[in-house]
Formats: structure tokens, sequence, C-alpha cells
């Protein structure tokens, strides 16, 4: 166990605050979202200063029912310094130390009104903690991992992952559609989903080298020989996964460095077939009006999705494509307001 600093990342009081309200109001129940939306709310009545949780994220250990991981922000009250993420251990004093996480910072050591021991222990958990978000998804749930995204429509975000979330189970919430894909830092993008509590299926792409990734963005010259090393790109990162013994599943996205003709989207498409692996998604770069439905079509008959990136389009144009399309497709922007904005109206 890590020695105790001069001063903690938040107030231990508030920390055992915290773990009562936990072992009050989910012990010996199924941990549910219902649940955890009532503890958020019993929570925001206690009005913490050194904490803000995130209950979202909170899950069970594997083996130690009565022990909780439970993502939080430690600070400012406790330091007057900048917001500490963290995954908080908190167990009964009886249960073992985890396994999980070794050698964690000890909050304290409480006794609870009852009268029973509890112990609180606390992880480094910020996007730059890899290895300890990564054990979050491989130990405790594996819901928190990325999942190809297939024929799902999606709307991939490149930008303040915590806001995309939110806008993601907003439109969710009122459409019963599910849009979650991220775009850039794989590490970032599932330490937001575990604090947002995210268990559904959501996609993170990333361009070839980023190895755990669901979907790897290959971009191609429209030329043969383009798609002569978008195949030799692909062969390397199924050798580099299976080097690192990932089995989860992947896309790949084409994405054409100039606007693709109609021509060559269906030889590109011909040409990966004949390899035995088309693209679960290409990126035609912009395309004109009238060749948008033929374009669709073509994606169609091969069974891909088209990628549309936002470049402050009207609405009538995003409409346009979702119609197209079928309702197949992605659509790349920069931030949750324009994930917002293009969800209005292809929903």
């Amino acid at each position: 166990m890590t020695p105790v600093p001069l001063e903690l990342p938040l107030r231990p009081a508030e920390a055992a605050d915290l773990a009562n309200l936990i072992f009050d109001h989910a012990e010996g129940k199924p941990l549910s979202d219902d649940v955890r939306n009532r503890l958020a709310a019993r929570a925001a009545a206690v009005k913490f200063q050194t904490l803000s949780p995130f209950f979202g994220s909170l899950e069970r250990d594997p083996v130690h029912h009565s022990v909780y991981y439970l993502a939080v922000d430690g600070g400012p009250g406790a330091g007057d310094g900048p917001a500490v993420p963290l995954l908080l251990h908190i167990a009964r004093a009886a249960a073992p130390t985890s396994s999980l996480y070794p050698k964690p910072l000890l909050i304290g050591r409480m006794r609870r009104p009852n009268g029973s021991e509890m112990v609180i222990n606390a992880i480094p958990f910020s996007p730059c903690e890899r290895r300890n978000v990564e054990t979050f998804a491989a130990r405790i749930n594996a819901a928190f991992y990325p999942q190809p995204q297939g024929a799902r429509t999606t709307i991939t975000v490149e930008q303040d992952y915590p806001a995309a979330f939110e806008t993601f189970r907003a439109i969710q919430k009122r459409t019963g559609k599910n849009l979650a894909a991220l775009h850039g830092d794989y590490y970032a993008a599932m330490w937001a989903a575990i604090r947002a509590g995210w268990r559904s299926a959501y996609t993170i792409a990333g361009l070839p080298g980023s190895e755990s990734c669901s979907r790897y963005t290959i971009a191609i010259d429209a030329a043969v020989e383009g798609l002569n090393e978008a195949e030799k790109v692909y062969q390397q990162i199924r050798q580099a996964r299976a080097a690192l013994r990932i089995s989860r599943g992947f896309d790949i996205e084409l994405d054409a460095a100039t606007s693709m003709t109609l021509e060559f989207l269906r030889t590109a498409l011909e040409h990966f077939k004949q390899h035995g692996h088309v693209p679960q998604l290409i990126c035609p770069g912009p395309v004109a009006e009238e060749d948008l439905d033929r374009m669709a079509a073509v994606a169609q008959f091969f069974q891909v999705s088209l990628t549309f990136r936002y470049r402050g389009e009207p609405a009538e144009a995003v409409r346009a494509i979702a119609k197209a399309t079928a309702g197949r497709f992605n659509y790349h922007v920069r931030n949750a307001d324009e994930a917002e904005f293009v969800a209005e109206h292809i929903l």
C-alpha cells in the first residue's frame, strides 16, 4: 500500500459519507442503473466539497461482492488545486486487499454507524494512467471496451469525450438510438465511457498503430496503388493485434485523400471483395448532390457504410444524406454541439 501523503486528495470524512451511502443503498441488491441514479440523487443532497462522484461508473468487484469501485474527482477543496481523477476502492475491512490495483493510496479505515469497519483506498485514474483504465475494462466490466460498429449508424466525435457521452445519452433517451462513436485517444475515450457509465455499444476510431481501437481509418489515394497500400496496412493491423493477443473484432474505414469518383468507389470495393475483406466504412470525400444516391446505392450493394465529414452544411444537406443512405452511415464531427445538430436532422 502506498504511504499516506501529508495532504490527501479528498477528505476522509467525505469519503466515508460516500462509502456509507453505497453500502446503505447498494449492498445486497443487483447493481443497476436505477440504483446508481438513486445514489446520485442522494449524494447531490450531501454537497461534497472535496470530491465529485461519477455514479455511472459504480461497479462491484467481480469476485468480492461487498467491494466497490467508483470514479471520482478529488479536490479542489482538499488542496485548492485542480481536480484529481481517482478510482475509489471501497470495501469492508474484512475483505481482502484488491489484487487488481496494487499499492493504492489509503484514504482511511473508518467505522460505520452499525459498528462494522470499512477501508477506502484511492487509485490514480486519469486518461494518462493507461494501465489502470485498461484494468477496469479488462477485469471489472468488459462492457466498457469499444466494439466494432458493423451496420450501426454513428456520429463520430473528435473532441471533449465527456460532453460527447452526455450528448449520446440525451439522444438515446429521446430517440432510442445509439449513435456513440469517438475518434482519437483510445484511453481517454474509454476513461470517459467509464466515468459516464456508458455500457452500451460504442466505437473508438483511430489511426493504424493504436492497436486496441475498434475502428481503424486508413487513408488511400484514389488509385490502384493506394488500394494495394491499404491492403498492406490492414495486414499490419491484424499482425500487431495478434502479437498483443487482442482478440476483439475491429472495423476498417477507408478515407479518400481527395474526392472519390463513383467509378473508383466501385473499383475499390470490388478490389477488397476479391481479397476477402470488404471495409465496413468508406469516406469518399465531398460528394456532389447529383452523385449522392448512386454512391449510396453502391455502398449498400457491398453492405458498406459511407462516412461524411460535417463541414457546416445546412440541415437540408444532412437530411439528404440520411435519406440517400437509408440511415446507414457515419457522420464525423468535431464536438458535441455538432453531433447534436447532425442527430437532430437525421433522426
